[in-house]
């Protein structure tokens, strides 16, 4: 055949479909394995369907708390004595001004708001009515705090109003626009009731929304319509995740293999794989929280990888003249090793966050764990069984594979000619982002997790503006003897006074304020008797009558030997509380007597006691999946080279990252301080497979430069593919409400991203430069 012959027939070849021959006829043994294989498969996965069915979502503010820790164990049982410090409604009037027919408006929804299902009480300035004694009969009567039916006496109420401590930033703004009512429910009220609570109250206010004449807005926060706006977010977007992810993975596999058998196939394993795991999750009674919302898109993203390096290798091996039966064999053969690895690895990752003493963490790392077990499980049972039984695919020789061939070819010469300027351009990258990352602090606030323009913080932003704020403070105080002894009180109230002019605790309450209030009302309600009285015939008699009334058991123990005082501060973040209370330490090391203790406890404070230990948690859980990651690669290579250069190329892209978070202006918290083990574990996966190939070229007596040329193009493409499928399904997550939830799914992109980057331009070199093939 001469020149122009040869020429024409190798056009026809690449131009032609390979022929589905006899060879292309698996074995009849293994069409029955496959037929009894997909049998269990498709029973496990309608029981699974089944057991998914009865999903739910929850966000318990308590599941933040660290398990088994003293400080946890500590506020229980310092709730048990006192109640609860979150189980309340706050519902906000804004106007104008406050007037009469403000008041009056507002007055009218005291009734409505009394009625609302689990809501024990509503105190509301409009009806609080202050117990005053007359100084010269001695006769005792109840006086209301605005007198709003008459203008001429609730304009020298509000004047007196505004010396009023006890008033101002609870019940009124010192703004002088807005007022607040305050609904106690039910304590520790179970899901249901928050959410039938949050349901009545939310429905009440758009009615008196649309009613209203002099009240110019309604604001309402707190735990159940916290707990039910959150929810109700998460069933949203967990809808949307999973179908922007099905479509994400849809056009990233057509894009890679342009056949519907390519898109199908893997398809059908990535979504029973996330069908299994939900029902797995319902069968062990986890329902989905803030952190498990993700789940799903990380499952598809995660567990596509292993199917697309396994058919990536499979239409390669077709290219190359193998019939159907034995491309899937090779194919599993040699990717078999290096998927186990990688989703060990990946598995690994997230069980290090099982170190985490926050509930929420641990579970997201259990049964993302799980999840990437049983994509694994699904890709050697599921994804063989209908290779076996469906139509071989027509295969090209021309197209995707050939344009992938040269592009890498042209990536691999570039790279290695300019591998002197690269591999200095990553040591710079190193040192600056090594430096620039050891800044990330860690630091927490409460509401930081809803974005600016989130309607929800937006009522937040409200109390935090026109009212005390609404994080709560509690504080315990331990005196060696009875708090009721005069001497014990006044050192009490010097406590008090450094926390509201030094702590900066707004509509704070404790034994002594208790007392300055009382001791003001005997007094005929005059302002220069806010204090503790010096007659100890007095004190004892408004100590008797807080006694009787109930409210000096709200801030003293039966014992008289702790106090609870508690209030409302702004929420400037865990690092600057963090400072307050070691200020407040040192003040009381100073001033409280012998044998006392004063502890900072509540809700608010033991979720900054989890955000203080993130730290060592993420870099525990890092240096686990180090370990493990170090441990694979010398059991690969047998060489200590080997190890550290793995750990080099997928450190090198965290550390990048943290420099990333420090010029974001990010701290790291619960959300973001899972990135690091997360995306460590899954851009690690790359790695493994180049390596694992190169470990077989080189055991077939190929050079090294021979070895890594051969492993560069064949895991290449499935390296692009998965990491761009990657980073696609993770920044989806950038469209949810939650910015926590937004920065996992920006900064594990842009981590998977760099690993890519450091896989195909810094690798190769490393491997050529320093290690030494056995001969």
């Amino acid at each position: 055949m001469n020149r122009k012959g040869t020429r024409v027939f190798q056009l026809y070849i690449m131009k032609t479909p390979l022929p589905k021959t006899s060879s292309d006829q698996v074995p009849s043994s293994w069409r029955r394995l496959a037929w009894g294989t997909l049998a269990a498969l498709v029973g496990v996965t309608a029981w699974m369907a089944w057991m998914s069915t009865s999903l739910e979502f929850n966000y318990d503010f308590e599941q933040f708390f660290p398990k088994d820790h003293p400080e946890t164990k500590f506020y229980r049982e310092f709730r048990d004595d006192f109640g609860s410090d979150n189980d309340f409604l706050i519902v906000g009037f804004e106007g104008n001004e406050i007037s009469a027919d403000f008041l009056a408006e507002m007055d009218a929804h005291v009734e409505a708001l009394k009625a609302l299902p689990h809501v024990e009480s509503v105190q509301s300035p409009s009806r609080l009515e202050l117990p005053v004694r007359d100084p010269l009969s001695g006769m005792a009567f109840q006086r209301p705090l605005l007198q709003w039916r008459d203008s001429a006496q609730l304009a020298q109420d509000l004047i007196r109003l505004r010396e009023r401590d006890d008033i101002v930033g609870t019940l009124a703004s010192p703004s002088g626009r807005a007022m607040a009512l305050s609904l106690e429910h039910t304590q520790a009220l179970s899901k249901a009731g928050c959410d039938s609570l949050a349901q009545a109250v939310l429905a009440w206010k758009e009615t008196a929304l649309e009613q209203r004449e002099y009240i110019k807005g309604i604001h309402v926060a707190g735990r159940a319509v916290a707990q039910a706006y959150y929810v109700g977010v998460m069933e949203t977007e967990v809808i949307w995740f999973v179908g922007v992810g099905i479509l994400l993975l849809v056009g990233f596999l057509w894009g890679a293999f342009r056949t519907s058998w390519g898109v199908l196939v893997p398809l059908a394993v990535v979504l029973v794989s996330g069908l299994w795991t939900l029902g797995i999750m319902v069968g062990t009674g986890k329902a989905v929280d803030v952190m498990t919302v993700v789940l799903p898109t990380i499952l598809f993203v995660v567990g596509i990888s292993d199917v697309v390096h396994v058919l990536t290798r499979y239409y390669d091996e077709r290219r190359q003249g193998s019939s159907h039966p034995e491309g899937m064999r090779r194919a599993f053969k040699e990717v078999g090793l290096a998927t186990f690895l990688t989703s060990l690895t990946t598995a690994l990752g997230f069980l290090t966050l099982l170190t985490s003493s926050i509930g929420p963490v641990h579970d997201f790392g259990l049964y993302a764990a799980v999840g990437v077990g049983v994509a694994y499980v699904l890709a050697f049972t599921l994804l063989p069984s209908v290779m076996v039984l469906a139509p071989p695919p027509d295969v090209s020789n021309q197209g995707t594979g050939v344009f992938w061939n040269r592009q890498l070819h042209a990536l691999l010469r570039w790279t290695l000619r300019h591998k002197a300027a690269l591999a200095l351009g990553w040591v710079v990258i190193a040192g600056g982002s090594a430096w620039m990352g050891s800044q990330l602090q860690v630091d927490n606030k409460l509401i930081e997790d809803l974005r600016e323009d989130d309607p929800f913080r937006q009522e937040f932003v409200f109390f935090e503006r026109e009212f005390a704020g609404v994080r709560p403070f509690e504080c315990s105080v331990k005196m060696p003897v009875d708090i009721s002894e005069m001497d014990m009180l006044t050192v009490i109230g010097s406590l008090e006074d450094y926390l509201k002019s030094d702590y900066d605790v707004g509509a704070l309450m404790g034994p002594a304020t208790a007392m300055c209030m009382a001791h003001r009302g005997f007094m005929g309600d005059r302002e220069s008797y806010f204090r503790i009285p010096e007659d100890k015939r007095t004190f004892r008699k408004l100590l008797q009558i807080l006694t009787r009334s109930g409210q000096w058991s709200t801030v003293v123990s039966e014992d008289g030997r702790q106090a609870r005082i508690f209030g409302k501060v702004e929420d400037l973040g865990s690092q600057h509380l963090a400072r307050k209370n070691e200020d407040l330490q040192r003040w009381c090391a100073s001033n409280l007597p012998e044998g006392s203790q004063c502890k900072v406890t509540g809700t608010a404070h033991l979720v900054d006691v989890n955000n203080a230990s993130l730290a060592s948690d993420m870099v525990g859980g890092l240096g686990l999946a180090l370990l493990a990651v170090a441990i694979l690669a010398g059991l690969l290579f047998r060489s200590g080279v080997m190890v550290v250069i793995c750990l080099v190329t997928n450190v090198l892209p965290l550390a990048m990252i943290a420099a990333i978070m420090v010029l974001l202006g990010l701290d790291l918290k619960v959300t973001s301080g899972i990135i690091f083990t997360v995306a460590f574990g899954i851009a690690v996966d790359d790695t493994i497979h180049f390596l694992s190939k190169l470990r077989l070229q080189l055991g077939q007596g190929r050079s090294l430069p021979m070895g890594v040329k051969r492993s560069f193009l064949s895991t290449g493409k499935a390296i692009v593919v998965t990491s761009l499928i990657l980073c696609g399904g993770f920044l989806t997550l950038t469209s949810s409400s939650f910015l926590g939830t937004f920065h996992i799914g920006l900064l594990i992109s842009l981590t998977l991203l760099f690993a890519v980057l450091a896989d195909l331009t810094f690798l190769p070199w490393l491997v050529l430069r320093w290690f030494r093939a056995p001969k």
